[in-house]
């Protein structure tokens, strides 16, 4: 099982290179005030969390639903086939509503964001957007749920790229962020018209209308822990702007969206293999032996990433923008990504909530989560500024992952290696701090020394007890073994 969840989130991750990478493209755009001003770029960071809010909303709950319902052993066979299709009818009434009423309130929600009713077209491509992807979201995960990763990542990938070529198209253009609107709902719009065809011929197309109900149920709690886990994740934009203004959201959207590579290539790919697989095992074997040595291995992993982006985002930056900013974001990014990474390990503890049908305790340490995140927002915003908002991420995820596990502890006691999660954290502060005093040398010196220092993490892992000498016995053994099949 732990082959096939490397195997599957190596594959999901494809998407997300690809996404990332036309990210980095695009930043390229975002960083020159001349085609999109430093205050757009700021409101660009609440309008992607209004999307993630929207799409969450629209989605009622589904995504998860089609998970677990699909391979629910209570159901028998003829109510599992029916789920997909089920689930698209849902779907698409849903984003037709949320559609029709977002296209009218459009003038409302620009006035709620810009502060006037001009920019209502912003608003109008951004609800075009969601409507769209509310229903492309139940292809994506039928296809997690029959884990076809590879499918998966080719249409992830077929989205990204579109959608990052028409953004740069109308941004140079001169459309600015109606543009970067525009770009995401028509992208949206293409990959659904794409993919819910292919859905239909491949699925049992009966709706059984006894599943709706149970489903809902099954995902209502569901919307309100997501709900505060966008907050989580994307309502410090919210608060920036409220207390310091778009301009001052801009170096910290910048720093969230490198910061995010933590979440885009290991927590999201990392994420739908094991939310599937996760539940697989347990259902299976019973035993949460997948759990304890992904928390470890994820812990591992997720650290050397966030070291590595922190210590050359600096360099990174320079490559992409002129603005001092925008690249002086280091200690920021440290910060946000750290926070994704206790991000990754809610999710390897949630999982148990999931099988055990827990979704209300789902959203209670979710919500506690958020409402100790705003507690601490506008607590040290107003002191901190961004750096602030950047804390407080970090303590409300941390939290969020200690929380959920002790509230999972009741339904399947896990020994989590909280040690090694420790001693990583330490690893990660003490490397970074060693490569502050670089800042000043010249760039191949700078380059150069902190790349010893990523380097150095590997055997910090060996000298601070993470791995020992049998984990790496058992590396070796899956490398023979390997090694002999393909002999054979």
């Amino acid at each position: 099982m732990l082959r096939r969840l490397v195997r599957q989130s190596g594959v999901y991750s494809i998407v997300n290179v690809v996404g990332k990478l036309s990210g980095v493209f695009l930043l390229a755009l975002f960083g020159n005030p001349e085609i999109l001003s430093t205050a757009d770029f700021g409101y660009l960071g609440g309008l992607n969390a209004v999307m993630m809010f929207s799409i969450l909303l629209a989605g009622v709950g589904l995504p998860l639903g089609i998970i677990r319902f699909s391979s629910a052993p209570t159901l028998d066979e003829d109510e599992r086939r029916a789920v997909p299709a089920t689930a698209l009818s849902v779907a698409t009434v849903a984003g037709v509503l949320f559609t029709i009423v977002g296209w009218f309130g459009a003038a409302w929600g620009s006035e709620a964001l810009f502060g006037d009713a001009s920019r209502a077209d912003v608003i109008r491509w951004l609800v075009l957007f969601v409507g769209f992807k509310t229903v492309s979201d139940v292809s994506y995960t039928v296809l997690r749920q029959r884990e076809q990763a590879g499918s998966y990542a080719l249409i992830g990938a077929l989205e990204a790229g579109l959608l990052a070529v028409l953004v740069a198209v109308f941004l140079l253009r001169g459309e600015g962020l109606a543009g970067v609107m525009k770009g995401y709902a028509i992208s949206a719009g293409v990959i659904t018209a794409i993919v819910t065809p292919a859905l239909l011929k491949r699925i049992d197309r009966r709706v059984r209308w006894d599943l709706i109900g149970p489903m809902l149920a099954f995902g209502a709690p569901l919307i309100l822990s997501g709900v505060a886990g966008r907050f989580l994740n994307l309502g410090d934009r919210f608060l920036i702007i409220h207390f310091l203004g778009p301009e001052a959201n801009a170096p910290y959207e910048w720093a969230a969206r490198f910061g995010g590579v933590v979440n885009t290539l290991l927590v999201q790919s990392f994420m739908l293999a094991f939310t599937v697989l996760g539940m697989k095992s347990l259902d299976e074997t019973g035993t949460p032996d997948l759990h304890r040595q992904s928390f470890r291995h994820f812990s591992a992993l997720a650290g050397w990433v966030v070291l590595g982006l922190a210590l050359f985002v600096g360099d990174v930056s320079r490559l992409l923008t002129d603005v001092p900013a925008y690249i002086e974001t280091d200690g920021l990014v440290l910060l946000v990504a750290g926070g994704f990474a206790f991000y990754g390990l809610y999710y390897v503890v949630v999982n148990v909530l999931y099988v055990a049908g827990r979704t209300q305790a789902v959203a209670l340490s979710v919500g506690a989560a958020a409402v100790l995140n705003l507690v601490l927002n506008l607590a040290l915003i107003p002191v901190m500024g961004i750096a602030g908002a950047a804390v407080a991420t970090l303590l409300s995820y941390a939290a969020l992952a200690a929380g959920t596990a002790h509230l999972a502890q009741s339904s399947t006691p896990v020994d989590y290696p909280w040690g090694s999660l420790l001693a990583v954290s330490a690893l990660v502060t003490g490397l970074w701090v060693l490569g502050q005093p670089t800042e000043e040398w010249s760039v191949a010196a700078r380059l150069a020394s902190r790349v010893g220092i990523a380097l150095a993490y590997l055997p910090g892992l060996w000298l601070l007890g993470v791995y020992r000498r049998d984990d790496l016995d058992r590396a070796l053994e899956v490398v023979r073994a390997r090694g002999r099949d393909a002999e054979a």
